[in-house]
């Protein structure tokens, strides 16, 4: 699906972030529950290939936020095209409200799971 698009796995998760909404760094590496260098590295690569671009953060002089150019836009809603392509071609009978049960179960535990490693983070530690 990425073929020929110029960007990494890792680089669609962030620049798919960015198209909701600008993010610093450190934001983007939170959501994507990723350590901030390696998204900070990702970013970089973006900015490179000019598909988001630095914004101005009122609150942070440093932490600036990153925001995707019509580029990056226009890259990342051709990508998310033909993963939707691929998929109703693969699932198509599957309906809209069999899938958002089944994002809605997958949601549940992921955040299960990360509450789980939380805790044995904090048990392994005390």
């Amino acid at each position: 699906m990425l073929e020929g698009a110029g960007i990494t796995v890792a680089e669609r998760a962030v620049l798919e972030l960015l198209c909701g909404e600008p993010l610093t760094v450190p934001e983007a590496a939170r959501r994507l529950s990723m350590k901030r260098q390696f998204v900070q590295r990702m970013a970089a690569g973006l900015l490179a290939k000019a598909l988001i671009e630095k914004k101005p953060n009122p609150e942070h002089r440093r932490a600036y936020f990153c925001a995707p150019t019509p580029a990056g836009r226009e890259l990342f809603n051709a990508i998310h095209q033909r993963e939707l392509e691929l998929l109703h071609a693969a699932l198509g009978d599957i309906n809209q409200t069999e899938v958002v049960v089944a994002l809605r179960v997958m949601t549940r535990v992921d955040a299960a799971f990360e509450e789980l490693a939380r805790q044995w983070g904090v048990e392994e530690r005390g």
